[in-house]
C-alpha cells in the first residue's frame, strides 16, 4: 500500500512537472522570457539534473541581456559535461560580456577545435590581443548618460534638426500602458527634447501623437529636408498584433510626413513582409538611399543590413550590403553619417562584448572594410544605435553597460579627435612658382597657431589636424605680403586629406640697378640667381686657357668688378668615352686652371667656386657602352662659366624667364 501511494505521489510530480515546463515553452515561444524564466527555475527547482531546462533557462536570460544568469546556467552544464558546441561559443560570449577575457578566449578556442568552419570564430581567436587593441584610442571618446534616462529603456536617439527624437519605456501624460511580454517593461514610445550645450537631452515630450500606436514604436530617421520621418513599429492590424506562422511579431518601416506642422502616416515600405522583419531605418543626406537591418531570406545571417533607392517615384529592390559587413550573427541599427560613412552594430564581427558599434567609409560607393568603434563606444554588454550630427563630431548611442540606470539608456559621445589632413603648397602670386623657405603656419578659429614648418625645395606643407573646424593656414616669406586661406574640414571623414595653394604677392621694392637673372637654380638648398653664364673650349686631353677662353672669361668678370656680391661658379664635364678616373681628372683640372687665371685678374678667390664632375652629369644617352653620334658626345664635353648672386631676386620680373629650384 505504501509503495502504491509512493507511486502515485511520484506520478503526480511527474505530471506537475511537465505541466510546469509545456508553460515555459508555451511563454519562451511567446517571447515571453521573463515569465518563462520564473517557470523554468520552478522546474529546475523540482528536478535540478534536467538539461533540457538548465539550457532553457541559459537561452531566456540570453534574451534579455542577462549576462551573468548566462554564465551560470552554461557553466552548470559544462560541470556536468552535458554541453553541446554551440553551448560552448555562447558561454565564452557571455565571459566576454561579462569581462572576463582570459577565460572567454579559452572557451573559444575549446569551440573553435569543434567548429573551425564557423566564421565568427576566426575574427575572435586572437581575443585577448584584440581587446588590447580596442582601448588602445579610448581618449578619442568622451562619453557620459544623458539626464532623462529612467529604470526603463531610452534608446534610438535621433537628429532632428535642432533636437532629439528618442524611443523610452516611460510613458508619462496618462497614456495607457501596455507591457511587452519580453521583457516586462513597457512598450516604447516616441519622445523629442531639445539639444542642451553639453549634449543632455532636456524638455522631453511626447513626439508626434499621430504616430503613436499602442506597441512598439521607433527607432526612427528623418530626412529633415522634405519633413519626411521613417519609423520601426510592429506588425500591427485591426486586432492587435499580427504573427507570423511561427507565432513571431514581425517589424516593419512605416512613413511619416507634415501637414501643417503635425506629423502624419504617409504609408508604408513596399519591401515589408507578414514572415519577417525590417526595421532601423536610416535615410541618407539625399533622401534617396534607405539603409535598414532585416532577416529577409537570402542573408548571410540572423539580420543583415540592407539598402534601396529611390527613383522616379518607387523604391528599388533591396541591396544586401555584402560579406564584409554582414556576418553569421547579427547586424542592427544602421547609421550614415553626412560624409557617407556607415556605422552599424554587430555580434558576428567580434568586439568587447555582445553587440558593438563598427564603422566603414565606402570606396567606390562600396563598403569594404570595416572597424570597430573601440573602447569606450564600445563596452562589454550591447552597444548600438550610434548616430552623429552634421559636424560628425558629437553624437549619441544607446547602450545597456553595466552602471547605467536602466535597461537601456542613451549616452552623449564626443568625439575628441578625428584626424584630417591639410595639404598645399606655397606659390608666387604672379610667376605662380614654388616658394622656397615660406613659413607656413595653422591656427585654429579663435587665432592660436597649432603647427608651424617651413616649406622645402618642392614648396610643401601638410599638418595633421582635428576634423570639424576651420583652419587658418597663415603664409609668410621674406620680401613678400602675408597671406591667408581658410579651410574647412567638417564633411571630411577620417584620414581624408584636402589640399589648398596659398599664394603669396611679392612686395614693391625700389630698384636696385643688378641686372635680371636669366634663371634661378639652387646650392645647398639656398636660391642661386644665375645672371649670366658661357661657355669656354679646350683642346682635347688639354687644359690650359687659350685666348678664346681668356676672352670669354674676361667678359663674366666685367659682372665681378661691378658688382661686388657677384661670384662665379666653374663645371667642368666630359663624355663618356675614355677612362673614368682620367676623366674625372681632366675636368678637375681644366675647373682649376680657370680657377686661377680669374684669380690673376685679382679676383678674391673666395667668391669663386669651381669642381670637376668627369663624365658623372651626361645630358644625354651617351653613357658607357651606348652607340652615339660625334655630335651627340660633343653635347656632353662642356666647361661652364656662370655668374651668380646668391638670394632671391627681388626686382622687376620679365614674363620670358623661368623661375624654378
Amino acid at each position: 500500500m505504501v509503495i502504491f501511494l509512493l507511486a502515485v505521489c511520484y506520478s503526480n510530480q511527474a505530471s506537475a512537472q511537465k505541466i510546469t515546463i509545456r508553460m515555459a515553452d508555451k511563454s519562451y515561444d511567446e517571447f515571453a522570457f521573463v515569465e518563462a524564466i520564473d517557470l523554468y527555475e520552478f522546474a529546475y527547482e523540482k528536478d535540478p539534473e534536467n538539461t533540457y531546462v538548465i539550457r532553457r533557462l541559459a537561452d531566456s536570460n540570453r534574451q534579455l541581456g542577462n549576462t551573468e544568469e548566462v554564465e551560470k546556467w552554461l557553466k552548470l552544464l559544462i560541470d556536468r559535461r552535458k554541453e553541446e558546441p554551440e553551448d560552448l561559443f555562447a558561454y565564452s560570449q557571455a565571459l566576454k560580456s561579462n569581462g572576463k577575457y582570459l577565460e572567454a578566449e579559452q572557451w573559444l578556442q575549446e569551440y573553435a577545435e569543434l567548429r573551425p568552419e564557423d566564421g565568427r570564430v576566426n575574427i575572435q581567436i586572437s581575443l585577448l590581443e584584440y581587446i588590447r587593441f580596442l582601448h588602445q584610442d579610448s581618449a578619442r571618446y568622451d562619453i557620459r548618460p544623458v539626464s532623462l534616462n529612467t529604470e526603463g529603456s531610452e534608446l534610438g536617439a535621433t537628429f532632428y534638426r535642432n533636437q532629439i527624437v528618442f524611443s523610452s519605456t516611460h510613458a508619462g501624460n496618462g497614456m495607457i500602458v501596455r507591457k511587452y511580454k519580453w521583457n516586462e517593461l513597457p512598450y516604447l514610445d516616441l519622445f523629442v527634447g531639445d539639444r542642451a550645450p553639453n549634449g543632455d537631452i532636456i524638455h522631453v515630450k511626447p513626439f508626434a501623437p499621430k504616430l503613436r500606436t499602442n506597441y512598439h514604436d521607433g527607432p526612427v530617421s528623418f530626412d529633415p529636408r522634405a519633413d519626411k520621418v521613417y519609423i520601426t513599429r510592429n506588425n500591427v492590424g485591426k486586432s492587435g498584433l499580427k504573427k507570423d506562422d511561427d507565432g513571431v511579431v514581425n517589424l516593419k518601416i512605416l512613413f511619416g510626413g507634415k501637414e501643417n506642422d503635425r506629423w502624419e502616416y504617409r504609408g508604408e515600405f513596399p519591401f515589408n513582409s507578414e514572415s519577417y522583419s525590417t526595421g532601423h531605418p536610416a535615410i541618407d543626406a539625399s533622401g534617396k538611399v534607405l539603409y535598414f537591418a532585416s532577416n529577409m531570406p537570402g542573408g548571410y545571417g540572423g539580420s543583415d543590413i540592407y539598402f534601396s533607392v529611390f527613383n522616379d517615384g518607387f523604391w528599388s529592390e533591396p541591396f544586401n550590403l555584402g560579406p564584409k559587413v554582414n556576418t553569421q550573427g547579427n547586424e542592427f541599427f544602421p547609421f550614415i553619417s553626412n560624409d557617407g560613412v556607415l556605422y552599424f552594430s554587430s555580434n558576428g564581427h567580434g568586439g568587447l562584448g555582445g553587440l558593438d558599434v563598427f564603422s566603414s567609409v565606402p570606396e567606390g560607393g562600396v563598403f569594404k572594410e570595416i572597424e570597430n568603434m573601440g573602447y569606450p563606444v564600445n563596452s562589454p554588454k550591447d552597444d548600438f544605435s550610434f548616430v552623429l550630427d552634421e559636424t560628425g563630431t558629437e553624437g549619441y548611442l544607446s547602450s545597456n553597460r553595466a552602471n547605467g540606470r536602466g535597461n537601456d539608456d542613451i549616452y552623449y559621445v564626443k568625439l575628441n579627435y578625428i584626424p584630417v589632413i591639410i595639404r598645399g603648397v606655397a606659390r608666387d602670386r604672379d610667376t605662380r612658382d614654388i616658394l622656397v623657405g615660406a613659413k607656413i603656419s595653422v591656427a585654429n578659429e579663435l587665432g592660436d597657431t597649432l603647427f608651424t614648418s617651413i616649406t622645402p625645395k618642392d614648396g610643401q606643407f601638410e599638418f595633421e589636424v582635428n576634423k570639424g573646424k576651420d583652419y587658418i593656414i597663415n603664409g609668410q616669406k621674406t620680401y613678400y605680403f602675408t597671406n591667408e586661406a581658410v579651410v574647412e574640414t567638417q564633411k571630411l571623414r577620417q584620414n581624408d586629406e584636402t589640399f589648398v595653394e596659398l599664394f603669396l604677392e611679392m612686395e614693391a621694392v625700389d630698384e636696385d640697378g643688378y641686372p635680371e637673372p636669366k634663371r634661378m637654380e639652387e646650392e645647398n638648398g639656398e636660391p642661386l640667381q644665375i645672371i649670366e653664364n658661357d661657355y669656354v673650349g679646350f683642346d682635347i686631353g688639354r687644359w690650359e686657357i687659350e685666348s678664346a677662353a681668356a676672352t670669354t672669361i674676361d667678359q663674366l668678370i666685367e659682372f665681378l668688378k661691378k658688382y661686388p656680391d657677384m661670384e662665379i661658379r666653374i663645371e667642368s664635364h666630359t663624355d663618356s668615352r675614355g677612362d673614368d678616373e682620367e676623366n674625372m681628372l681632366l675636368t678637375k683640372r681644366r675647373a682649376r686652371a680657370a680657377f686661377e687665371y680669374i684669380r690673376s685678374k685679382g679676383i678674391d678667390p673666395l667668391r669663386v667656386g669651381y669642381e670637376g664632375f668627369g663624365e658623372t652629369r651626361l645630358l644625354n644617352k651617351c653613357d658607357d657602352g651606348v652607340e652615339c653620334s660625334e655630335a651627340e658626345h660633343a653635347v656632353n664635353m662642356r666647361t661652364e662659366v656662370k655668374v651668380v648672386r646668391k638670394g632671391e631676386y627681388r626686382g622687376k620680373r620679365s614674363k620670358r624667364n623661368v623661375f624654378y629650384f
